[in-house]
């Protein structure tokens, strides 16, 4: 009979010896027959009997036992499990990181009531459903909030997302890992994007003693780079929407266009053009693309774009058309190298080692370049 399968031996020193090593070895035994040890009906009876007793044992290290080896077995008794997590932290952190038993009500309970310990365990669940995500945006701690966000098993809804903004209005820490979620709707994600680059505004601007304006140039230069990143994620309805939030808050600027064209996110591009024309898609694609440079040139005056800068979008157009496979596949790196290699040669006078620095100086050479209006083309 293997070693680890329960005997009346066992349960005979469970009662006679009163040590706290000889109760927990036997809790461990016991626990780890649902696991790895096919049970008769009686041996299953048997064993939720001791462990009904063990859970209220005095000896934290006898629970602690328990817990570890229960963590992970499927079909461990709930009632027993859910005794567990409600014990103190030390206890419960085992099965609250892993038990399969625990369902989603019972851990909203467990956020609810529970400490930031136990919290924090819950949050580096390897899956934490909706409903329990919600649970630790309304009334988690801090802790246990970044560990949510820094989970990708994690589903951070948007109701989720919201409460945490609301909460963390003013923590870029909380804020900027929450912009990297893939699952978060553009127009919250925007949101989250300008609240973090003003953050980083006021304090350059409080901690180094940097004069608003730029202050302000950097705060922009940062904004625009994670939009762009964001906006990679994104597919064509979230695009459109971001493109018309970003237009009521002025805050589509030529330079983010560019640096949108500039990763070869043409989709946004063609979307950012129709709504600042109210030219449809399809047709600001044959003026972008198949019109030739003439096409391109009526759309980029009627949106109302900076001229300094139509020799940048020009080059960038070109070079996309120059690489771009067959297929309609883009090496992005080699994408990139020739973008930069195209404005260095079009703007002579501005030195850049890097295509995001490259488009950064354009700006300025633009200045000002406040958010593009919206001119409707008759």
């Amino acid at each position: 009979m293997s070693d680890k399968k329960l005997t009346i031996a066992d349960v005979e020193r469970l009662l006679s010896d009163p040590s706290e090593d000889a109760r927990a070895e036997v809790a461990a035994k016991v626990a780890t027959q649902f696991k790895e040890i096919e049970l008769a009906p009686r041996e299953r009876e048997l064993a939720h009997e001791i462990l009904g007793y063990l859970v209220h044992d005095v000896a934290v290290n006898v629970r602690e036992a328990l817990s570890r080896c229960l963590n992970d077995v499927p079909d461990a008794p709930r009632n027993i499990v859910l005794q567990l997590a409600r014990d103190i932290d030390a206890v419960a952190i085992p099965v609250l990181e892993r038990s399969p038993v625990l369902t989603d009500e019972d851990l909203v309970g467990l956020v609810y009531y529970g400490s930031p310990a136990k919290q924090c365990a819950i949050a580096g669940r390897p899956q934490v459903a909706a409903p329990v995500s919600e649970a630790l945006a309304l009334k988690g701690d801090r802790s246990a909030v970044l560990r949510l966000i820094a989970n990708a098993g994690a589903i951070i809804n948007e109701e989720a997302a919201t409460m945490l903004v609301e909460r963390y209005a003013d923590d870029a820490d909380v804020a900027a890992p929450l912009v990297q979620r893939n699952e978060l709707p553009a127009m919250l994600v925007e949101r989250l994007i300008a609240m973090v680059s003003e953050q980083m505004r006021e304090y350059l601007i409080e901690h180094h003693e940097m004069d608003g304006r730029t202050a302000a140039t950097l705060e922009e230069q940062a904004r625009e780079r994670t939009t762009t990143e964001a906006i990679t994620r994104m597919n064509d309805d979230d695009m459109r929407a971001l493109v018309t939030q970003l237009i009521e808050n002025k805050r589509l600027s030529a330079t983010l266009i560019l640096r949108a064209a500039g990763t070869g996110n043409m989709n946004f591009v063609e979307a950012a053009f129709a709504e600042l024309t109210s030219v449809p898609q399809d047709r600001i694609w044959r003026l972008i693309h198949d019109v030739g440079a003439l096409g391109f040139r009526a759309v980029y005056a009627r949106a109302g774009m900076p001229e300094a800068l139509y020799p940048a979008f020009r080059t960038v157009l070109d070079t996309f058309h120059a690489v771009r496979s067959s297929d309609g596949s883009l090496d992005l790196p080699l994408f990139r190298f020739h973008v930069l290699e195209g404005l260095k040669e079009a703007f002579e006078q501005v030195e850049a080692d890097d295509l995001d620095t490259m488009i950064d100086k354009l700006g300025r050479l633009a200045a000002p370049a406040p958010a593009v209006r919206n001119q409707n083309v008759a």
